[in-house]
């Protein structure tokens, strides 16, 4: 069964609610852009590839995945969308997570708040009160659970990161 990793990443800065018709079009700002290259940077460089990206379809949160699933040199299987990941409860994303082959080691989910940061906060046997800022990701670990048995406080670690840090080398 060996290891499983459960990468949240929130999508880069959007443009602001106002300037777009519908919130499900609203882009990455530059600094969106450059927020989620620093960290799919990050992510190779601590050899964080995923096997799978489940991502939100909305715009802002296609482009952060795909900017990730580009740097790590995913293909297009690699990469769904999942229109139920759209401003998803804790609930809804866990019941996708767990519903992933347990072949797949590491899955990446790129979705947004206050979902994104409700599920990030309860990883770990110690849970984390803060929420994930544009780009910012949780990534946790268990050991010998099938997806469809882990529970977010079983983790045997969960480790925080936003491209605002300092990047530091963690696994």
């Amino acid at each position: 069964m060996g290891t499983h990793r459960l990468t949240l990443l929130r999508h880069g800065q959007a443009q602001a609610p106002d300037s777009c018709p519908e919130d499900f079009e609203r882009t990455l700002t530059r600094r969106g852009t450059i927020e989620a290259q620093e960290m799919a940077a990050r992510i190779v460089r601590r050899n964080l590839i995923p096997d799978l990206i489940l991502t939100s379809p909305a715009e802002r949160a296609w482009a952060t995945a795909s900017i990730v699933a580009a740097a790590c040199e995913l293909d297009e299987k690699q990469i769904r969308c999942a229109r139920e990941l759209y401003l998803a409860s804790p609930e809804t994303t866990w019941r996708l997570l767990t519903a992933c082959d347990s072949t797949l080691g590491h899955v990446l989910i790129c979705g947004h708040n206050p979902g994104l940061s409700q599920v990030a906060r309860r990883l770990g046997p110690q849970p984390q009160p803060q929420e994930l800022p544009t780009a910012g990701l949780a990534s946790a670990i268990w050991h010998n659970t099938p997806w469809a048995m882990v529970q977010p406080e079983t983790a045997s670690s969960c480790d925080w990161d936003d491209p605002d840090t300092l990047a530091e080398d963690w696994v």
